[in-house]
This record gives C-alpha cells, structure tokens and sequence, in this order.
C-alpha cells in the first residue's frame, strides 16, 4: 500500500510537471460595473486550483494557463465569474454585484438546501471567525459568532480547558434530588461522525452549520434534542497545494488576586475574630514587627511555652511549620505563577487531485504551557488528518475520511487539584523558605516539585466511509459507516517528599494539604485517595469507547416548472461501548520507576456499559417558485436505555416559510428600494432524549466496596451494598421546539438581518418522585414527572461595503436572551435551595440590606425593632448589616426556606446570563487586514459564597486581598476610619455573609476577545512561482475586559458543579501572538 501511494503522488508530481509546460502567459485587468479596478480578486484555473494569483493594485493579473483553460474570478461581494483563457491580448474581466444571501447553500441534516429556501432555524458560520485568529479549538472561534450558541468557560484557562457548550439555554435532564441537573450539550458531528471540537484542528475546518430548532435538528433524531452543530472538513480539488501555518504565543495571566501585606493581614484576622467575639490571633509584638519589616525574631514561640523545632506532645505537629508565628510577607501568587507561559503550533497541509480523484491530508502539533512555576502543567496535541473522493464513474462516488487524535494533560497531583484554594488561603506570613534555606512546608513548593504528577493521555481514531450512487439525475443513494475508538490512559502519583527543619531534623510531609488521609472506592469506579505523610501511591487507569454509527438513505428531487419537490428516506443505527478499569496501590517500591505489586489492600475498580439505538426518518420539502416554503419531518427511534415496552418513541415536526421577497408585487419595491429579501417562517417540532445519567435506569444496581470496615483474618471484606429500588416505567423526554423568525436583506445584501423567537418545552424530564416516609427504608426511584419551559429570541445582523478599489469592510453582531421556568416538579416542601415549580432557573434567594449601622446604638435601635439573632449569633455592633423585615414577624427569619415560609427571603436577582452578544469588525485596506472582535453578556446577578470574595468566612478560610480592606472601621483603628466602606466589618461567622443585595454582585462584562492585524505579501513575480501566498499577522487575546465584578474573572467564577469552587479557577490569559500562514 505505501509503494502504490508513492507511485500515485510521484504521477500527480509528473502530470502537473507536463500541465506546466504547455502554459503561457496570460494577462488582464478585473473591473467593476462602473469600470473601477478591483484589487485583491482572486484568479484560478478552473481546472487546477492549485495555480492562482490576485489582482494588484491596478486590478491586473497575469497567470500561465493552457489556451484549452478557464479562469475563475472571485471576489468578496461579486458574482463569480468564469471565462476562458485568451492569448496574445489583454483579457478585460467585468465582475458585477453579488446577492449572496439569495444563492448561498447551507449544510443542513443529511443534504443542502439554498439560503432563501430554509424554513428552520439554520445558522451557516462564516469560517473567517476561525482562520483570522490564532485559536486552540473550534469552540474558542465560535464564542460570540452566532446568535444562541452558548459558550462559556467557567472552569478558567487551564491548559487543554475545554468549553461549555449549549444552544439556547439549558435542559433539565436526569434532575437529581439535590436538585443539581447536567446541562444540555448539542450533538457534535464531524463529517458525519460524532466529535469533539475542543481537539479538533481549526484549521481543517471549511464549513460550519449550527441546527437550533427542532425542524432543523429532527432528522437526527434522539441524538439531538438540543441542537447540532455540523462541521464539514476541507476536501481536496484539482492541482496541487501545500500549505503552512504557524504560531508561537506568550500568555499572561489576568484578574490575580492582589494579597494584602503581613501587616494588614494580621490586622484584618485579629479584627474578624474579635468582630465574631472571639480572641486575637497575633499580639501587638507581632504586628509592630510586621508594621517595621522586622524579620523572624530569636525566641518565635515562648509564648506559647513551646520550644522552636520541639514536637507537640499532643499531635506531634512541629511548631517550626506554624503559620501565624511566622513573620515574612509573601504573595503567593506571585511565587506560584509565572509573570508569562509559551505555546507554539503548527499546521501542514496537502491538498489536490483531479476530476477523479482528490484528497486533502493534514497534520497538527500544539503545545500548550500553563503558568505553574514549581511543576509541569501543560497540554499537548497531535492529529493527522485525512480526506479522500474517489469518482468511481458517472454513478458511484466513494469518499474516506480518517483522523487521529493523540493528546496529554499534565499536572501535579499536589494539592488534589485545589491548587488555587489553596493558594488563596496560605498566609502571607509564612516564608518561602525556613532560614536554613529548606523550602517551608506550608509553601506546597516541595510537593508541587517532588511530589508526583497526574497524566491524562488520550488517543482517539476515527474512519468513516461512505458511498454516495446516483441511478438517474436527481436520484441519489447514500451508505454510511463510521466509528470511533477512543483508549484513554491515565495515570496519578504521589511520592514521598520530605523537609529538613531549621534545627536539623528531617520530616515527612504531606503531598496534599489540610485533608484527612483516605482510601476508598466510590460508587462511579473513581478512587477517594489521599495519602498521608510519608506515604507513597500510584494509581493507573485504562478505558477503551467503542462507538460506530451505520445509516442508509436515498432522497429524489424534481422540478416541475413552479414546482419544487424533494424526499428523504433513511434509516440509522448506532452503538456505544465503553470499558475501564482502574487499580490504585501504597506500596510502591521505587517512586522513581512505580509499578504495583499485587497486594490484597490494592484499590481496584473495573465498569462496562453500552447503549445502542436504532431510527427511521423521512424528510419532504416543497416549494412553489421559491415563495412559499414547507418542510416535514418524521423521526422514530429506538434506544435501549429504556424498557422493552417503552423503548420507541415518535417525533414529527414541519416547518413552513413565505419568501415575500419573490412574490411580483415586491419587485417594484426591490427597484425602489434596495430591499433584496423578506422571508417568514415558522416551525413547529418535537425530539426524544435518552440522555439519562444512567445507562441502565430500569436495571437493579448492585455496589461493592473492597475496602470496607470489616476486617477478617486481618483483610478488609468486600462490601456489598443493597440494591436501590428501581422503575419499570421510565421512558423518552421530550423536548418540544416552537420557532418563528424573519430574514431581512437590503442594498443588494450589503445588510442583511435575522431574528428568531423562540419556546422550547421539555417535558417528562427524569426528576425524583414524591417523597415516602422513612420506614420504607430506601430512596424511590425517579420517574418521567419534571417539565421545563425556555423562552428566548435571537437577532443578527451584518454589513459588508466596500470604499472605493482599496477599502473593504465588514461588521456583524450578534445578540440573544433566554429565560428557563420550571412549569412541573415534585416538590412538595418547595425547598429554595432546591427545584420546585415556578422556578425561574437561576433565582438567588436572600436578604435586603438596609445599610451597615454607623455605631453601635444605631444597631441597637435596630435589633429593638428587628431581632436578626435568628440568622447569625447575638453579637451584633456597629459595622454589621441591618437586614430588611418583609414580612409580618418583626424579627429578621429565613422561616423554613421554602417559597411557602422564606421569611424575609426574597428573589434579589438571577445567575443566568442575560443579553448575550459579539461584534466582529474587519477593515482590509490593499495588502493589511484588520479585525477586532468583542463578546459580552449584559445582565447577571451572581452571589460569591466564597472566602475568594468575603476575605474571611470561617476561622481558617481567609483569603484577604486588598478589595477586602475596604471594610467598616472606626477612628481609632491602626488603618484608620473607614465608615463608608463597602464590605461589612469583617468576621470568622456568618453574620454579614448572609446571601444579600448589598453583596450581590454585578457579573455583566464587555471583553475585547481579539485584535488581529495582518499583512499579505504581494504576488510578485519574483516569488509567485515558488509562493502562492503568504500572510503574516500578529494578534492579542483578551486584551481589555470592562466589568463591574470585583475580584474575579466573569468568565470564570468557578460557580459550576465541574469546577473545585467560586475563586478557586485556573487565571484566564491575555495572549500575544505571531503567526505566518503560507501556500506554495
């Protein structure tokens, strides 16, 4: 097989060696309408894309080509034009005005259809939102590029991160009784093939579709519920290109906390316990000699009648790893991070063929450092990519597609991945090192150096066939078969480490920090480990996903005159497996070169699963002389999570349109005035989900414990846990689309606008059934009884013009809201922390501030009207919050904090981001191309339970930066008066971090995502026969940010259920780069 591909490539090299030596010169100018010259336009031969060249300034070309030869124009805003190759004098080419939006074709759901004739809600995206930055994934291009596409990064800028992605708004599917639900995720397809867009390479990307409704999505069936994004990988074409792209970047991290000095610290810990009617932690000695840089004294602890470096008696704690007896001042961010990390990436590709065959190949490396200064936290990719058309003849087609992925995530396995909660909570009183120069314990430096690494090798492969025949024109039969394969690996050490102290002694010390040592297997195969001081661990896993996906259709399409018809028909199967195995041991010889022994105290876990499904779908579309619009859908599907007698499910959908714009009568006004289109549509549809949590959700489960209590002859029995009772009636969710929208074009597609309203219900979402009384001895299973309703709208608008023959420019922007209202939830009690019926998604529940009482009598005065001891301890002064009564009872109560009793609860705002929006401008002038994109959302609430955001909230979760000391003092504070201060007077309790207004943070933002400038080398004669294009850029990530959050990151709060907290996210990164993109 290699020998014939050398032979096939070495032709391929012969045969355009003989195409080159029958050419000559050909020359001529480009114009407009009008006769102005247009630069920049782009000449091909028709026959072999592979040789080209632009218009320059003038609007003149010149390009060797075969008299039998055509050559094809293209120009951003004009027809194209195709016209043959003249000899012997100067070719005149007239391009005209081009009405893009009318001819455009869109990829939709197994087939395209034209622009105009979409009656679903269908998003084509312009791939220039991804070839015109310097991005890590797909998903990063398409933030802000479309109107309803949800992308966020809650989690932060970690090397290898990926994105969260949903298309209007969220769902509520398997709804557990803590009321925490997983969020609705499109389906994926790439090339037909199920995929994930954070590994794959943008830059093989040549087309993007996004399915919003359920007219569009349904003939995906229940892979689909909300939503699909369609990418479509660049193929070959005629003649030969080689193409490079690369980049090298620098990132530095943004919104880092900014940490107090020791001095103010030790003043603000000394107020909050005392606030809270405590006792100072750190005498005035102290503070004077933080206050004077005095550094460690003789005599540390005598008072505290220990001896420096001697053991406790009673926990055999050395004193010398003491926090608050230490005298530096340190900002651990900055000895933690670096000031600026580097990635670099490259891209090679091939493409060409000929009218029989055509293949484009591809490679990628990205290398991705993060901003650990002690340990190696990065992210690596590979991929190989190819795609192959073979014409067999008139009939049969045959296409190939395969790609692999490698990937690695590394990190240390200090810390357990809280490396940032930790962080914010070491004090800056403790040193770096101890004065004999060993790191301090408290620092993590050495377990982050020596203490062992947590990596996460993936490899992913994929293939798809596919064979397309066509008997007669217009009849066309489609085979499919793709799969996939996926072997991750991964692996997570802990080595010994240890610290020598100031007296001599060496000790032992803990990878992680501040958690109790544990041991123990969970419930989803994962392992609970934490080992203790001194105590080595190695742990490997190895998982193996197994998905294929077979389909068949045929469509037939006819014209009848006026008459439009055109039918699919088609069936679907897929299945899924997946196993994993994992083993975890502590003895482990040798921390250099781990490996597990058998042991009877090893941690083991081994899980299976598989689902499959099975569809049947059909499609109709209709239209009469391109004004009246219909569409029909019809899905069955099978899916084996579900019982026998339950397992099919039935989801129709049809959607309708009338293109004004096409009707007779309108042409007077397109004459008038420049009004080019007016389209109106509608659908109506429904999709099934089996998206449940569980594969097996009417199967009985059975868990084990290897490692449980019980010790016999002097080894842990295995546990073996009850099964949990389950439901027989558990069947499809439903999820419900109504959409109305209206497309808009004017001055011959110059502005064009889009706006979409939209309803999605789901219904017989999986949610816990009503609640049974505890002698029935187990939970009850959940059933189909919880509904959800979102009402959204979406609008879009673009302009592109051009200013004379230099000057092009572009603008779009995008904007989108959606509300989530739970209409049905068995919720007896109402909980607020919970579910319930009536629920907006998102409501925070708190308390009204009245103000911070100025003194003490004012509180007084205050408390005597309106007794707040109920919600907080009975210490209360001047600096504390005075709460506002909305009820009949005149104490401040949170009453049962149900919707029925809250008290002087109430809605104080909501976390759902509001007002989505992008604005993407790009400005080209001759040779230079400038584009700048923003992204934003407009409204969001969100309350920052967090140390990160109240400094301190308990008596060791203090993490003071310099936004906290601005809290309420009096006169004769060592800091000074601060009566009008925005934070209470700080405290270890929970007296002013009560969820309330005053705190309510506003997480509206305008982000200044990119800024790209770039230049395109002439084609000049001297280089055009070994360069056919070269472009240089250089560009700027996150480069402004205008919020009025404090403290954090509004892109990455850490408030999800995947992140480790609020506060607690790796930084996000503002990213310079350089990068050159070249074709030869």
């Amino acid at each position: 097989m290699k020998y014939r591909y050398i032979i096939m490539m070495g032709c391929l090299f012969i045969l355009n060696s003989i195409i080159c030596a029958q050419t000559t010169k050909v020359t001529g100018v480009v114009v407009d309408e009008s006769g102005e010259p247009l630069p920049g336009v782009n000449v091909v031969i028709k026959e072999n894309h592979g040789t080209g060249t632009i218009t320059d300034l003038d609007g003149n070309f010149s390009i060797e080509a075969d008299a039998k030869q055509s050559l094809e124009f293209t120009y951003l805003g004009y027809q194209k034009q195709t016209v043959p190759a003249t000899k012997g004098k100067k070719m005149k080419v007239v391009l005209r005005e081009d009405s893009q939006m009318l001819n455009e074709v869109v990829i939709v759901g197994f087939g395209t259809q034209k622009k105009a004739n979409l009656t679903g809600a269908v998003k084509s995206v312009d791939t220039k939102v991804l070839a015109s930055r310097p991005i890590t994934s797909v998903a990063d291009g398409l933030q802000g590029a479309v109107a309803g596409l949800n992308i966020t990064n809650d989690m932060g800028g970690a090397p290898g991160q990926k994105m969260e992605i949903n298309i209007r708004g969220v769902g509520l599917e398997d709804i557990d009784q803590d009321g925490t639900g997983s969020k609705a995720s499109p389906l994926v397809l790439i090339d037909g093939m199920e995929g994930d867009l954070s590994t794959l390479n943008p830059n093989d990307v040549e087309n993007i579709t996004i399915l919003k409704d359920a007219a569009a999505a349904a003939i995906y069936g229940s892979r689909a519920p909300y939503g699909v994004i369609l990418v479509t990988l660049k193929k070959g074409d005629r003649g030969f290109n080689i193409s490079y792209s690369g980049n090298v970047r620098i990132s530095q991290p943004i919104n880092t906390p900014n940490m107090v000095n020791s001095y103010e610290y030790a003043l603000a810990v000394n107020d909050a316990f005392t606030n809270a009617g405590g006792n100072s932690q750190i005498n005035t000695d102290r503070i004077l000699a933080l206050m004077n840089g005095t550094s460690l004294p003789d005599v540390p602890y005598l008072q505290y009648g220990i001896e420096p470096g001697k053991p406790n008696e009673e926990t055999g704690e050395v004193w010398w790893v003491g926090d608050q007896q230490c005298w530096a001042n340190t900002n651990w961010y900055d000895v933690h991070l670096k000031n600026a990390s580097y990635s670099q990436e490259h891209n090679v590709s091939m493409s060409g063929g000929s009218d029989k065959f055509n293949y484009y190949i591809s490679g990628r490396y990205l290398n991705q450092n993060g901003l650990f200064r002690y340990s190696d936290d990065k992210y690596e990719n590979f991929s190989l990519n190819g795609n192959f058309t073979i014409k067999m003849n008139k009939i049969v087609s045959v296409y190939w597609t395969t790609r692999m992925i490698l990937d690695k995530n590394q990190k240390p396995s200090a810390m357990n991945d809280l490396f940032f909660h930790n962080l914010g909570r070491t004090y800056p009183l403790v040193p770096v090192t101890f004065p004999n120069g060993e790191y301090h314990t408290s620092s993590g430096i050495e377990a982050l150096q020596h203490g062992g690494d947590q990596i996460a090798n993936g490899k992913s492969f994929y293939n798809q066939g596919k064979v397309i025949i066509e008997p007669v024109k217009d009849w066309k039969i489609y085979v499919d078969f793709s799969s996939r394969i996926e072997t991750p690996n991964d692996t997570r050490q802990f080595k010994k480490i240890y610290n020598t102290l100031p007296d001599g002694r060496v000790v032992a010390t803990g990878v992680l920090k501040d958690v109790a040592v544990k041991h123990e297997v969970k419930e989803n195969g994962s392992f609970n480990v934490q080992p203790g001081a001194g105590e080595s661990y190695y742990e490997v896993g190895n998982g193996r996903i197994n998905y294929w996906n077979f389909s068949a259709r045929t469509d037939y399409e006819k014209q009848l005159k006026k008459h439009y018809f055109k039918i699919l028909l088609g069936t679907q199967s897929e299945y899924y497996s997946t196993s994993y195995s994992r083993i975890g041991s502590s003895k482990i010889v040798s921390d250099d070169n781990p490996w597990i022994v058998n042991d009877p105290t090893n941690l083991t876990s081994e899980q299976k699963s598989e689902w499959s499904t099975l569809g049947i779908f059909s499609r109709l579309n209709y239209n009469y002389a391109m004004r009246y619009l219909a569409e029909v859908n019809f899905r069955a599907d099978a899916a084996s999570r579900f019982p026998t007698d339950k397992r099919w499910g039935f989801f129709p959908s049809f959607s309708v349109g009338w293109n004004i714009a096409e009707e007779p009568f309108f042409e007077k006004i397109k004459e008038k005035t420049g009004w080019d289109m007016f389209k109106i549509r509608a659908s109506f549809g429904s999709l099934g989900s089996q998206n449940t949590n569980s594969f097996y959700p009417y199967f009985q489960k059975m868990f084990t414990n290897p490692m449980s209590d019980y010790v016999f002859d002097g080894v842990a029995a295995t546990q073996l846990k009850a099964p949990a009772p389950f439901s027989t009636n558990i069947t499809w969710e439903t999820v419900q689309n109504t959409n109305a929208g209206v497309d808009l074009a004017f001055f011959n597609s110059r502005l064009s606008i889009m706006g979409e309203w939209y309803e999605r219900k789901t219904k017989d979402a999986v949610g816990p059934a009503l609640p049974v009384p505890a002698v029935y001895g187990a939970n009850v299973p959940k059933t189909n009884n919880a509904e959800l309703r979102t009402r959204g709208w979406e609008l879009e608008a673009s302009w592109t013009d051009r200013i004379g023959k230099d000057w092009s420019y572009e603008l779009y922007v995008t904007l989108s809201d959606f509300k989530s209202i739970i209409t049905k939830y068995d919720s007896p009690n109402k909980e607020l922390s919970k579910y319930y019926k009536g629920k907006d998604l998102g409501d925070i529940w708190g308390l009204r501030v009245i103000g911070i009482a100025k003194n003490d009598q004012e509180m007084a005065d205050h408390i005597a009207q309106h007794d707040q001891t109920a919600i907080g301890n009975s210490l209360w002064g001047g600096g504390d919050f005075m709460y506002a009564n909305l009820d009949d009872n005149p104490a401040i109560t949170k009453g049962s904090e149900t919707v029925d009793s809250h008290g002087d609860l109430t809605v104080i705002g909501n976390s759902t981001p509001r007002y989505s929006y992008g604005i993407r401008g790009t400005l080209r002038w001759k040779y230079l191309d400038f584009s700048c994109f923003f992204q934003g959302v407009g409204k969001r609430d969100v309350f920052l339970d967090s140390p990160s955001f109240f400094g301190v909230s308990g008596a060791w979760q203090r993490s003071i930066y310099k936004e906290h000391m601005d809290y309420f003092r009096y006169a004769n504070h060592p800091l000074g008066a601060n009566t009008d201060a925005y934070y209470a007077r700080i405290r270890t309790d929970r007296n002013n971090s009560q969820c309330n207004d005053h705190y309510l943070q506003d997480a509206s933002y305008l982000r200044l995502k990119n800024v790209t400038l770039g230049y395109t080398l002439p084609q000049l004669a001297s280089i055009k026969k070994y360069i056919k294009k070269l472009r240089i850029y250089v560009s700027a990530e996150n480069l402004l940010t205008f919020t009025n959050l404090m403290i954090l990151d509004p892109e990455a709060l850490g408030s999800s259920a995947q992140a480790y907290g609020i506060g607690k996210t790796y930084p996000m990164y503002r990213t310079f780069s350089v990068g050159v993109n070249v074709m030869f």
